[in-house]
């Protein structure tokens, strides 16, 4: 426990790429194996290798950006989500999460929607924020949130609740109020260069 809680701390300051990891070890935490202990000291031997990997903050012509993603049932004891999201300012990552969903989806586009939503949540807090310090020009809206998944961009465009989306929670459709207010804009990001990846399960080296 007192290993999570360092790779916790290393997580959400400095190092969003061992977030998800970091995640999927804090779950076992109250009933920990050697599995468990031999991968949190893979985490660690990855922290060692690349000490030198460090966050920057830049201008750019892009102002605040969203990108978030979700895998679906990616834990096979309670089959619930993972959640990622990764807020850019310019060319500076500036705030990111990976969390497990509080709901099981029935389908991705659920899991993604559940996840767009929780995003958005923590968008709104930041751009107030930006807007609080006084630099308002970055947080111009509508503000472009990037999704690979298509049926999730219909889900939040469309102007009437389907069938197979019914028993969606009602708060997760506040969504739909951003984008009528032209808050947020959708736009299609390929999975092969969604940054957000990293965030919903752990990737082969190679992708990582």
């Amino acid at each position: 426990m007192s290993l999570i809680g360092g790779l916790l701390y290393v997580a959400v300051h400095t190092r969003p790429d061992i977030a998800v990891s970091t995640s999927i070890l804090e779950q076992k935490s109250s009933f920990p194996n050697s599995h468990d202990w031999t991968e949190a000291k893979r985490v660690l031997r990855y922290l060692y290798t690349t000490s030198n990997n460090k966050l920057q903050l830049g201008t750019s012509n892009e102002g605040l950006q969203m990108f978030v993603d979700a895998d679906w049932a990616g834990d096979s004891h309670d089959r619930k989500s993972n959640s990622g999201v990764l807020i850019m300012l310019g060319v500076g990552l500036i705030s990111w999460g990976s969390r497990k969903q509080s709901c099981v989806a029935l389908s991705s586009t659920e899991a993604e929607f559940v996840a767009f939503a929780e995003g958005c949540q923590e968008l709104v807090w930041t751009k107030r924020l930006i807007d609080e310090i006084g630099d308002g020009e970055v947080t111009d809206v509508p503000i472009p949130v990037f999704e690979d998944n298509q049926s999730c961009i219909k889900l939040v465009e469309g102007d009437r609740i389907e069938r197979r989306s019914k028993h969606i929670e009602t708060k997760f459709f506040f969504v739909r109020d951003l984008k009528e207010k032209q808050i947020i804009r959708m736009l299609y990001c390929p999975t092969e260069t969604m940054l957000v990846d990293l965030m919903t399960k752990p990737l082969q080296r190679g992708r990582l």
